[in-house]
Protein backbone atom coordinates (compact mmCIF):
# COMPACT_ATOMS: atom_id res chain seq x y z
CA UNK A 1 0.00 0.00 0.00
CA UNK A 2 1.48 3.37 -0.98
CA UNK A 3 1.53 6.61 0.96
CA UNK A 4 -1.02 8.48 -1.15
CA UNK A 5 -4.07 10.13 0.33
CA UNK A 6 -6.43 7.89 2.26
CA UNK A 7 -9.28 9.38 0.23
CA UNK A 8 -10.03 7.27 -2.83
CA UNK A 9 -10.78 8.91 -6.22
CA UNK A 10 -14.48 8.93 -7.00
CA UNK A 11 -14.39 7.69 -10.59
CA UNK A 12 -12.37 4.50 -10.11
CA UNK A 13 -13.57 3.62 -6.65
CA UNK A 14 -17.23 4.51 -7.00
CA UNK A 15 -18.41 1.24 -5.43
CA UNK A 16 -16.40 1.95 -2.28
CA UNK A 17 -18.06 5.35 -1.94
CA UNK A 18 -21.46 3.76 -2.55
CA UNK A 19 -20.58 1.20 0.13
CA UNK A 20 -19.76 4.03 2.54
CA UNK A 21 -23.17 5.58 1.88
CA UNK A 22 -24.88 2.22 2.44
CA UNK A 23 -22.96 1.77 5.69
CA UNK A 24 -24.01 5.19 6.97
CA UNK A 25 -27.63 4.55 6.00
CA UNK A 26 -27.66 1.12 7.64
CA UNK A 27 -26.13 2.40 10.88
CA UNK A 28 -28.31 5.53 11.03
CA UNK A 29 -31.50 3.62 10.26
CA UNK A 30 -30.85 1.04 12.94
CA UNK A 31 -29.91 3.68 15.49
CA UNK A 32 -33.17 5.53 14.91
CA UNK A 33 -35.57 2.66 14.22
CA UNK A 34 -34.09 -0.55 15.63
CA UNK A 35 -33.21 -2.23 18.91
CA UNK A 36 -29.94 -3.39 20.44
CA UNK A 37 -31.01 -6.40 22.44
CA UNK A 38 -33.91 -8.81 22.46
CA UNK A 39 -35.20 -7.05 25.57
CA UNK A 40 -36.57 -4.35 23.25
CA UNK A 41 -37.68 -1.54 25.55
CA UNK A 42 -34.62 -1.94 27.75
CA UNK A 43 -32.27 -1.30 24.83
CA UNK A 44 -34.21 0.92 22.44
CA UNK A 45 -31.97 4.00 22.40
CA UNK A 46 -28.62 2.24 22.61
CA UNK A 47 -27.65 -0.58 24.93
CA UNK A 48 -28.13 -0.05 28.63
CA UNK A 49 -24.44 -0.71 29.29
CA UNK A 50 -23.42 2.19 27.03
CA UNK A 51 -24.84 4.57 29.62
CA UNK A 52 -22.47 3.17 32.24
CA UNK A 53 -19.62 4.58 30.16
CA UNK A 54 -21.55 7.83 29.73
CA UNK A 55 -21.92 8.12 33.51
CA UNK A 56 -18.18 7.62 34.04
CA UNK A 57 -17.41 10.26 31.40
CA UNK A 58 -19.94 12.64 32.96
CA UNK A 59 -18.52 12.24 36.46
CA UNK A 60 -14.99 12.69 35.11
CA UNK A 61 -15.98 15.89 33.31
CA UNK A 62 -17.62 17.21 36.50
CA UNK A 63 -14.45 16.68 38.51
CA UNK A 64 -15.51 13.58 40.45
CA UNK A 65 -12.93 11.35 38.78
CA UNK A 66 -13.40 8.18 36.75
CA UNK A 67 -16.11 6.82 39.06
CA UNK A 68 -19.64 5.47 38.86
CA UNK A 69 -20.65 7.00 42.18
CA UNK A 70 -18.73 10.07 43.40
CA UNK A 71 -16.41 9.06 46.22
CA UNK A 72 -16.42 5.34 45.36
CA UNK A 73 -13.60 4.26 43.06
CA UNK A 74 -14.61 1.13 41.17
CA UNK A 75 -13.61 0.40 37.57
CA UNK A 76 -16.96 -0.66 36.15
CA UNK A 77 -16.15 0.31 32.56
CA UNK A 78 -14.02 -1.70 30.14
CA UNK A 79 -13.32 0.97 27.52
CA UNK A 80 -11.09 3.71 28.94
CA UNK A 81 -10.21 5.31 25.60
CA UNK A 82 -13.88 5.59 24.61
CA UNK A 83 -14.79 7.12 27.99
CA UNK A 84 -12.04 9.71 27.51
CA UNK A 85 -13.21 10.43 23.94
CA UNK A 86 -16.73 11.12 25.26
CA UNK A 87 -15.65 13.31 28.18
CA UNK A 88 -15.43 16.56 26.11
CA UNK A 89 -19.12 16.13 25.24
CA UNK A 90 -19.96 16.78 28.89
CA UNK A 91 -17.42 19.57 29.21
CA UNK A 92 -19.25 21.29 26.34
CA UNK A 93 -22.60 20.90 28.10
CA UNK A 94 -24.08 18.42 25.63
CA UNK A 95 -25.00 15.70 28.14
CA UNK A 96 -28.60 15.55 26.87
CA UNK A 97 -27.33 14.59 23.41
CA UNK A 98 -24.71 12.07 24.50
CA UNK A 99 -26.31 9.12 22.72
CA UNK A 100 -26.59 11.03 19.44
CA UNK A 101 -22.98 12.19 19.71
CA UNK A 102 -21.72 8.68 20.45
CA UNK A 103 -23.61 7.28 17.45
CA UNK A 104 -22.18 9.97 15.17
CA UNK A 105 -18.69 9.21 16.48
CA UNK A 106 -19.25 5.50 15.92
CA UNK A 107 -20.44 6.11 12.37
CA UNK A 108 -17.26 8.11 11.73
CA UNK A 109 -15.15 5.27 13.16
CA UNK A 110 -17.01 2.74 11.01
CA UNK A 111 -16.70 4.76 7.79
CA UNK A 112 -13.00 5.40 8.37
CA UNK A 113 -12.66 1.68 9.05
CA UNK A 114 -14.37 0.95 5.73
CA UNK A 115 -11.92 3.14 3.81
CA UNK A 116 -8.93 1.65 5.64
CA UNK A 117 -10.27 -1.80 4.80
CA UNK A 118 -11.02 -0.87 1.17
CA UNK A 119 -7.54 0.55 0.54
CA UNK A 120 -6.02 -2.58 2.01
CA UNK A 121 -8.26 -4.82 -0.10
CA UNK A 122 -7.51 -2.85 -3.29
CA UNK A 123 -3.77 -3.03 -2.67
CA UNK A 124 -3.77 -6.74 -1.82
CA UNK A 125 -6.49 -8.18 -4.03
CA UNK A 126 -7.03 -5.78 -6.93
CA UNK A 127 -9.77 -3.45 -8.17
CA UNK A 128 -12.71 -5.85 -8.53
CA UNK A 129 -12.00 -7.76 -5.34
CA UNK A 130 -11.43 -4.56 -3.39
CA UNK A 131 -14.79 -3.19 -4.51
CA UNK A 132 -16.60 -6.41 -3.61
CA UNK A 133 -14.84 -6.59 -0.24
CA UNK A 134 -15.92 -3.03 0.60
CA UNK A 135 -19.52 -3.82 -0.33
CA UNK A 136 -19.52 -6.91 1.88
CA UNK A 137 -18.11 -4.86 4.75
CA UNK A 138 -20.83 -2.22 4.42
CA UNK A 139 -23.66 -4.77 4.24
CA UNK A 140 -22.89 -6.34 7.62
CA UNK A 141 -25.98 -5.85 9.84
CA UNK A 142 -24.17 -6.76 13.10
CA UNK A 143 -21.94 -3.75 12.44
CA UNK A 144 -25.02 -1.53 12.06
CA UNK A 145 -26.24 -2.74 15.45
CA UNK A 146 -23.01 -2.08 17.28
CA UNK A 147 -22.38 1.28 15.69
CA UNK A 148 -25.79 2.37 16.97
CA UNK A 149 -25.35 0.72 20.36
CA UNK A 150 -23.46 3.67 21.80
CA UNK A 151 -20.62 1.37 22.81
CA UNK A 152 -16.97 1.25 21.79
CA UNK A 153 -17.22 -1.60 19.25
CA UNK A 154 -16.68 0.61 16.18
CA UNK A 155 -13.57 2.17 17.73
CA UNK A 156 -12.12 -1.24 18.56
CA UNK A 157 -12.89 -2.43 15.03
CA UNK A 158 -11.16 0.59 13.49
CA UNK A 159 -8.01 0.13 15.58
CA UNK A 160 -7.95 -3.60 14.78
CA UNK A 161 -8.20 -2.88 11.04
CA UNK A 162 -5.39 -0.34 11.33
CA UNK A 163 -3.33 -3.03 13.06
CA UNK A 164 -4.11 -5.40 10.17
CA UNK A 165 -2.81 -2.85 7.66
CA UNK A 166 0.27 -1.87 9.68
CA UNK A 167 1.21 -5.44 10.51
CA UNK A 168 0.99 -6.57 6.88
CA UNK A 169 3.18 -3.65 5.85
CA UNK A 170 5.70 -4.48 8.57
CA UNK A 171 5.67 -8.11 7.41
CA UNK A 172 6.60 -6.92 3.91
CA UNK A 173 9.65 -4.96 5.15
CA UNK A 174 7.99 -1.55 5.48
CA UNK A 175 10.03 -0.85 8.60
CA UNK A 176 8.81 2.76 8.68
CA UNK A 177 5.43 1.44 9.86
CA UNK A 178 6.95 0.04 13.05
CA UNK A 179 6.27 3.27 14.98
CA UNK A 180 2.64 3.29 13.82
CA UNK A 181 2.32 -0.34 14.86
CA UNK A 182 3.58 0.48 18.36
CA UNK A 183 1.14 3.40 18.64
CA UNK A 184 -1.70 1.08 17.65
CA UNK A 185 -0.59 -1.42 20.30
CA UNK A 186 -1.12 1.31 22.91
CA UNK A 187 -4.46 2.32 21.36
CA UNK A 188 -5.94 -1.18 21.34
CA UNK A 189 -4.88 -1.81 24.95
CA UNK A 190 -6.62 1.40 25.99
CA UNK A 191 -9.70 0.74 23.83
CA UNK A 192 -10.91 -2.31 25.73
CA UNK A 193 -9.95 -4.15 28.89
CA UNK A 194 -9.20 -7.23 26.78
CA UNK A 195 -7.46 -5.25 24.04
CA UNK A 196 -4.13 -6.60 25.26
CA UNK A 197 -5.13 -9.95 23.75
CA UNK A 198 -5.44 -8.40 20.28
CA UNK A 199 -2.08 -6.70 20.83
CA UNK A 200 -0.45 -9.96 21.91
CA UNK A 201 -1.80 -11.80 18.85
CA UNK A 202 -0.47 -9.04 16.60
CA UNK A 203 3.00 -9.17 18.15
CA UNK A 204 3.02 -12.97 17.92
CA UNK A 205 2.23 -12.68 14.21
CA UNK A 206 5.17 -10.28 13.72
CA UNK A 207 7.42 -12.87 15.38
CA UNK A 208 6.04 -15.62 13.14
CA UNK A 209 6.82 -13.50 10.10
CA UNK A 210 10.40 -13.12 11.28
CA UNK A 211 10.36 -9.36 11.90
CA UNK A 212 12.21 -9.69 15.19
CA UNK A 213 13.36 -6.09 15.55
CA UNK A 214 9.82 -4.78 15.15
CA UNK A 215 8.59 -7.51 17.49
CA UNK A 216 11.14 -6.43 20.10
CA UNK A 217 10.14 -2.76 20.03
CA UNK A 218 6.43 -3.54 19.96
CA UNK A 219 6.90 -5.97 22.86
CA UNK A 220 8.65 -3.25 24.85
CA UNK A 221 5.73 -0.94 24.04
CA UNK A 222 3.26 -3.66 25.05
CA UNK A 223 4.95 -4.41 28.37
CA UNK A 224 5.50 -0.74 29.14
CA UNK A 225 1.87 0.12 28.44
CA UNK A 226 0.56 -2.79 30.50
CA UNK A 227 2.86 -1.96 33.42
CA UNK A 228 1.93 1.73 33.45
CA UNK A 229 -1.78 1.03 32.95
CA UNK A 230 -1.80 -1.61 35.71
CA UNK A 231 0.18 0.65 38.05
CA UNK A 232 -2.29 3.47 37.48
CA UNK A 233 -5.23 1.10 37.99
CA UNK A 234 -3.72 -0.21 41.22
CA UNK A 235 -3.05 3.27 42.56
CA UNK A 236 -6.43 4.69 41.51
CA UNK A 237 -8.82 1.76 42.03
CA UNK A 238 -6.76 -0.52 44.27
CA UNK A 239 -7.00 -3.41 41.81
CA UNK A 240 -4.73 -4.95 39.19
CA UNK A 241 -7.68 -6.08 37.07
CA UNK A 242 -10.84 -4.16 36.15
CA UNK A 243 -13.93 -4.85 38.23
CA UNK A 244 -15.70 -6.04 35.07
CA UNK A 245 -13.35 -9.03 34.90
CA UNK A 246 -14.44 -10.27 38.31
CA UNK A 247 -18.11 -9.60 37.55
CA UNK A 248 -18.27 -11.32 34.17
CA UNK A 249 -15.57 -13.96 33.74
CA UNK A 250 -16.99 -16.40 36.24
CA UNK A 251 -18.96 -19.59 36.61
CA UNK A 252 -17.98 -23.20 35.85
CA UNK A 253 -15.63 -23.43 32.87
CA UNK A 254 -17.52 -26.27 31.18
CA UNK A 255 -20.82 -24.38 31.37
CA UNK A 256 -19.16 -21.30 29.88
CA UNK A 257 -17.75 -23.28 26.98
CA UNK A 258 -20.99 -25.09 26.15
CA UNK A 259 -22.98 -21.86 26.29
CA UNK A 260 -20.47 -20.10 24.03
CA UNK A 261 -20.55 -22.91 21.47
CA UNK A 262 -24.36 -22.82 21.38
CA UNK A 263 -24.34 -19.05 21.00
CA UNK A 264 -21.70 -19.25 18.25
CA UNK A 265 -23.88 -21.73 16.37
CA UNK A 266 -26.85 -19.36 16.54
CA UNK A 267 -24.77 -16.39 15.37
CA UNK A 268 -23.23 -18.41 12.56
CA UNK A 269 -26.55 -19.68 11.27
CA UNK A 270 -28.63 -16.52 11.65
CA UNK A 271 -26.13 -13.74 10.95
CA UNK A 272 -24.08 -15.05 8.03
CA UNK A 273 -20.95 -15.66 10.06
CA UNK A 274 -20.85 -19.32 9.09
CA UNK A 275 -19.59 -18.48 5.58
CA UNK A 276 -16.45 -17.01 7.14
CA UNK A 277 -16.08 -19.91 9.57
CA UNK A 278 -16.33 -22.27 6.58
CA UNK A 279 -13.76 -20.10 4.82
CA UNK A 280 -11.44 -20.55 7.79
CA UNK A 281 -11.86 -24.34 7.68
CA UNK A 282 -11.09 -24.30 3.95
CA UNK A 283 -8.04 -22.13 4.60
CA UNK A 284 -6.72 -24.50 7.26
CA UNK A 285 -6.99 -27.40 4.80
CA UNK A 286 -5.31 -25.30 2.12
CA UNK A 287 -2.49 -24.37 4.49
CA UNK A 288 -1.87 -27.99 5.46
CA UNK A 289 -1.52 -28.90 1.78
CA UNK A 290 0.59 -25.82 1.10
CA UNK A 291 2.98 -26.60 3.97
CA UNK A 292 3.84 -29.89 2.32
CA UNK A 293 4.54 -28.28 -1.05
CA UNK A 294 6.71 -25.29 -0.17
CA UNK A 295 10.04 -24.89 1.54
CA UNK A 296 10.55 -23.93 5.17
CA UNK A 297 11.34 -20.31 4.36
CA UNK A 298 8.19 -19.82 2.29
CA UNK A 299 5.65 -21.24 4.71
CA UNK A 300 5.02 -18.02 6.61
CA UNK A 301 4.00 -16.40 3.32
CA UNK A 302 0.96 -18.67 3.07
CA UNK A 303 -1.18 -16.90 5.65
CA UNK A 304 -1.92 -13.43 6.97
CA UNK A 305 -2.77 -11.83 10.30
CA UNK A 306 -6.43 -12.72 9.74
CA UNK A 307 -5.63 -16.44 9.61
CA UNK A 308 -3.85 -16.29 12.96
CA UNK A 309 -6.28 -13.90 14.66
CA UNK A 310 -9.60 -15.66 13.96
CA UNK A 311 -9.01 -18.96 15.83
CA UNK A 312 -7.25 -17.29 18.77
CA UNK A 313 -9.97 -14.67 19.21
CA UNK A 314 -12.67 -17.33 18.98
CA UNK A 315 -10.85 -19.40 21.61
CA UNK A 316 -10.78 -16.39 23.95
CA UNK A 317 -14.47 -15.65 23.31
CA UNK A 318 -15.41 -19.25 24.09
CA UNK A 319 -13.25 -19.23 27.23
CA UNK A 320 -15.08 -16.23 28.73
CA UNK A 321 -18.45 -17.82 27.95
CA UNK A 322 -19.50 -15.65 24.97
CA UNK A 323 -21.31 -12.38 25.65
CA UNK A 324 -24.62 -11.09 26.94
CA UNK A 325 -24.68 -8.86 23.87
CA UNK A 326 -24.43 -11.85 21.53
CA UNK A 327 -22.16 -11.04 18.54
CA UNK A 328 -20.61 -7.82 19.90
CA UNK A 329 -17.07 -9.22 20.21
CA UNK A 330 -17.35 -11.14 16.92
CA UNK A 331 -18.07 -8.18 14.63
CA UNK A 332 -14.36 -8.00 13.83
CA UNK A 333 -14.52 -11.50 12.33
CA UNK A 334 -16.61 -10.27 9.40
CA UNK A 335 -13.96 -8.03 7.76
CA UNK A 336 -11.19 -10.47 8.67
CA UNK A 337 -13.27 -13.29 7.19
CA UNK A 338 -13.64 -11.26 4.00
CA UNK A 339 -9.86 -10.85 3.87
CA UNK A 340 -9.40 -14.60 4.31
CA UNK A 341 -11.83 -15.28 1.49
CA UNK A 342 -10.06 -13.03 -0.99
CA UNK A 343 -6.60 -14.13 0.13
CA UNK A 344 -7.18 -17.86 -0.16
CA UNK A 345 -10.35 -18.59 -2.16
CA UNK A 346 -10.74 -15.58 -4.44
CA UNK A 347 -7.63 -16.33 -6.54
CA UNK A 348 -9.07 -19.74 -7.39
CA UNK A 349 -12.24 -18.23 -8.89
CA UNK A 350 -12.99 -16.33 -12.06
CA UNK A 351 -14.60 -12.89 -11.85
CA UNK A 352 -18.17 -14.12 -12.28
CA UNK A 353 -17.61 -16.86 -9.73
CA UNK A 354 -16.43 -14.32 -7.19
CA UNK A 355 -19.37 -12.03 -7.92
CA UNK A 356 -21.77 -14.95 -7.48
CA UNK A 357 -20.27 -15.98 -4.14
CA UNK A 358 -20.14 -12.41 -2.86
CA UNK A 359 -23.79 -11.96 -3.83
CA UNK A 360 -24.58 -15.12 -1.89
CA UNK A 361 -22.61 -13.83 1.09
CA UNK A 362 -24.55 -10.55 1.00
CA UNK A 363 -27.88 -12.40 0.97
CA UNK A 364 -26.82 -14.62 3.87
CA UNK A 365 -25.70 -11.60 5.90
CA UNK A 366 -28.80 -9.55 5.14
CA UNK A 367 -31.19 -12.38 6.03
CA UNK A 368 -30.45 -11.35 9.61
CA UNK A 369 -32.60 -8.26 8.99
CA UNK A 370 -35.55 -10.61 8.46
CA UNK A 371 -34.74 -13.20 11.13
CA UNK A 372 -33.52 -11.08 14.04
CA UNK A 373 -36.03 -9.37 16.33
CA UNK A 374 -33.69 -6.43 16.86
CA UNK A 375 -34.65 -5.38 13.34
CA UNK A 376 -38.33 -4.85 14.16
CA UNK A 377 -38.25 -1.23 13.07
CA UNK A 378 -40.61 1.42 14.42
CA UNK A 379 -40.86 5.20 14.47
CA UNK A 380 -42.26 5.08 18.02
CA UNK A 381 -39.51 3.47 20.05
CA UNK A 382 -40.12 3.25 23.77
CA UNK A 383 -37.20 2.99 26.18
CA UNK A 384 -38.50 2.12 29.63
CA UNK A 385 -35.19 2.64 31.43
CA UNK A 386 -34.80 6.19 30.15
CA UNK A 387 -38.39 7.02 31.14
CA UNK A 388 -38.03 5.51 34.61
CA UNK A 389 -34.64 7.16 35.15
CA UNK A 390 -36.05 10.59 34.40
CA UNK A 391 -39.06 9.96 36.64
CA UNK A 392 -36.97 8.86 39.62
CA UNK A 393 -34.56 11.75 39.14
CA UNK A 394 -37.42 14.24 39.29
CA UNK A 395 -39.24 12.67 42.24
CA UNK A 396 -36.54 11.10 44.44
CA UNK A 397 -33.64 13.53 44.52
CA UNK A 398 -30.87 12.38 46.85
CA UNK A 399 -32.22 8.83 47.16
CA UNK A 400 -30.06 5.70 47.15
CA UNK A 401 -31.06 3.41 44.29
CA UNK A 402 -30.47 -0.33 43.84
CA UNK A 403 -30.92 -1.53 40.28
CA UNK A 404 -30.07 -4.44 38.00
CA UNK A 405 -29.88 -2.36 34.80
CA UNK A 406 -27.10 0.01 35.87
CA UNK A 407 -26.95 2.16 32.74
CA UNK A 408 -29.85 4.38 31.76
CA UNK A 409 -31.73 4.53 35.07
CA UNK A 410 -28.71 5.74 37.08
CA UNK A 411 -27.58 8.02 34.23
CA UNK A 412 -30.91 9.81 33.79
CA UNK A 413 -31.84 9.85 37.48
CA UNK A 414 -28.43 11.02 38.66
CA UNK A 415 -28.96 9.00 41.85
CA UNK A 416 -26.26 7.24 43.80
CA UNK A 417 -26.66 3.63 42.74
CA UNK A 418 -25.98 0.11 43.96
CA UNK A 419 -25.27 -2.07 40.92
CA UNK A 420 -26.99 -5.33 41.83
CA UNK A 421 -25.07 -7.30 39.18
CA UNK A 422 -21.70 -6.09 40.40
CA UNK A 423 -20.17 -4.33 37.40
CA UNK A 424 -19.81 -1.22 39.53
CA UNK A 425 -19.74 -2.89 42.93
CA UNK A 426 -16.50 -4.36 44.22
CA UNK A 427 -18.11 -6.70 46.75
CA UNK A 428 -20.68 -8.30 44.43
CA UNK A 429 -18.14 -8.68 41.62
CA UNK A 430 -15.95 -10.80 43.89
CA UNK A 431 -18.61 -13.12 45.23
CA UNK A 432 -18.26 -16.77 44.32
CA UNK A 433 -20.82 -18.46 42.11
CA UNK A 434 -21.57 -22.08 41.31
CA UNK A 435 -23.52 -21.53 38.09
CA UNK A 436 -23.14 -19.65 34.83
CA UNK A 437 -25.46 -17.07 33.31
CA UNK A 438 -23.66 -14.89 30.81
CA UNK A 439 -23.01 -11.50 32.41
CA UNK A 440 -25.66 -11.98 35.10
CA UNK A 441 -24.55 -14.66 37.51
CA UNK A 442 -23.28 -12.51 40.38
CA UNK A 443 -25.62 -10.93 42.89
CA UNK A 444 -26.23 -10.88 46.64
CA UNK A 445 -29.70 -9.91 47.85
CA UNK A 446 -28.71 -9.87 51.52
CA UNK A 447 -25.85 -7.49 50.81
CA UNK A 448 -28.10 -5.13 48.83
CA UNK A 449 -30.81 -5.10 51.49
CA UNK A 450 -28.20 -4.49 54.20
CA UNK A 451 -27.28 -1.24 52.45
CA UNK A 452 -30.90 -0.06 52.90
CA UNK A 453 -31.41 1.58 49.50
CA UNK A 454 -34.36 3.96 49.28
CA UNK A 455 -35.50 2.36 46.02
CA UNK A 456 -35.07 -1.09 44.48
CA UNK A 457 -35.82 -1.58 40.79
CA UNK A 458 -36.01 -5.18 39.65
CA UNK A 459 -37.89 -7.70 37.55
CA UNK A 460 -40.88 -9.45 39.10
CA UNK A 461 -40.20 -13.16 39.43
CA UNK A 462 -43.71 -14.47 40.15
CA UNK A 463 -47.21 -13.57 41.28
CA UNK A 464 -46.20 -14.03 44.94
CA UNK A 465 -44.38 -10.68 44.69
CA UNK A 466 -40.91 -12.20 44.69
CA UNK A 467 -38.33 -10.40 42.57
CA UNK A 468 -35.39 -11.88 40.68
CA UNK A 469 -31.78 -12.02 41.91
CA UNK A 470 -32.82 -13.33 45.32
CA UNK A 471 -34.98 -10.34 46.34
CA UNK A 472 -37.77 -12.48 47.79
CA UNK A 473 -40.88 -11.19 49.52
CA UNK A 474 -39.77 -12.94 52.70
CA UNK A 475 -36.58 -10.84 52.72
CA UNK A 476 -38.01 -7.43 51.92
CA UNK A 477 -41.47 -7.65 53.54
CA UNK A 478 -41.88 -5.00 56.22
CA UNK A 479 -38.90 -3.06 54.92
CA UNK A 480 -40.17 -2.20 51.43
CA UNK A 481 -43.48 -1.74 49.68
CA UNK A 482 -44.37 -1.86 46.01
CA UNK A 483 -44.56 1.72 44.78
CA UNK A 484 -44.68 1.43 40.98
CA UNK A 485 -44.87 -1.07 38.16
CA UNK A 486 -43.09 -0.30 34.90
CA UNK A 487 -44.28 -1.28 31.45
CA UNK A 488 -41.64 -3.72 30.14
CA UNK A 489 -43.27 -4.48 26.79
CA UNK A 490 -41.95 -3.27 23.45
CA UNK A 491 -44.87 -0.92 22.84
CA UNK A 492 -45.47 2.22 24.93
CA UNK A 493 -48.68 2.48 26.95
CA UNK A 494 -50.78 5.45 27.98
CA UNK A 495 -49.11 5.23 31.41
CA UNK A 496 -45.80 3.39 31.40
CA UNK A 497 -45.23 3.95 35.11
CA UNK A 498 -48.21 3.07 37.30
CA UNK A 499 -48.39 3.76 41.03
CA UNK A 500 -49.42 0.62 42.93
CA UNK A 501 -49.07 1.62 46.59
CA UNK A 502 -51.80 -0.16 48.52
CA UNK A 503 -53.06 -2.12 45.50
CA UNK A 504 -54.48 -5.58 46.06
CA UNK A 505 -52.61 -8.63 44.81
CA UNK A 506 -55.33 -9.23 42.21
CA UNK A 507 -54.83 -5.73 40.82
CA UNK A 508 -51.09 -6.29 40.64
CA UNK A 509 -51.61 -9.59 38.86
CA UNK A 510 -53.71 -7.87 36.21
CA UNK A 511 -50.89 -5.41 35.56
CA UNK A 512 -48.33 -8.21 35.48
CA UNK A 513 -50.40 -9.92 32.81
CA UNK A 514 -50.15 -6.70 30.77
CA UNK A 515 -46.32 -6.88 30.92
CA UNK A 516 -45.87 -4.40 33.76
CA UNK A 517 -43.21 -6.76 35.03
CA UNK A 518 -40.62 -4.44 36.57
CA UNK A 519 -41.28 -3.32 40.13
CA UNK A 520 -40.04 -0.25 41.97
CA UNK A 521 -39.86 -0.96 45.69
CA UNK A 522 -39.88 1.97 48.09
CA UNK A 523 -38.26 1.83 51.51
CA UNK A 524 -40.67 1.93 54.45
CA UNK A 525 -38.38 1.00 57.31
CA UNK A 526 -34.91 -0.47 57.21
CA UNK A 527 -33.67 -1.95 60.46
CA UNK A 528 -30.63 -3.77 59.06
CA UNK A 529 -27.29 -2.24 59.93
CA UNK A 530 -25.66 -1.26 56.63
CA UNK A 531 -22.18 -1.73 58.04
Amino acid sequence: MNSKSWFLPINRYWLVHVSAILLVLGCAAHSYLGYFHYDWSGDAWGTDDAYISYRYAKNFAEGHGLVFNPGDRVEGYSNLLYVLVLTPVFLLGAAKNIYLVSVVLNIVFAVVGLYVFARYAYARFGHVNGSLAALLFALTPPLWIWVGSGMETALVLLVTLLILVAIEQVAHDHINKAVLFSVLIVAIIMSRADGFIIAAIAIAYVVIRGRYKVALWSSITFVGTMVMYSAWRLSYYGDLLPNTYYAKVSGPFVERVFFAIRQLWGIAMNEGLFVYLLTFIFVVAQLIIGYRRVGQGERNQLYGFDTVFVPLWLAYWIYIGADHFVERFLVVLYPLGIVMFFRHIGPELKTYGRIFLISLFVVLQLRMVVLDDRFIYTFEKYDRNIELGRYLGENYKGALLAVEAAGKIPYYSGLKTIDMLGLNDRYIARTQTTFFEVGHNKYDADYVLALCPDLIVNWVHDSDMNLVRGITREKYDGMYRWAYLLNASREPAKDNIIEVRGDKLSDLQELLDQEYTIAVLEKVECSINSS
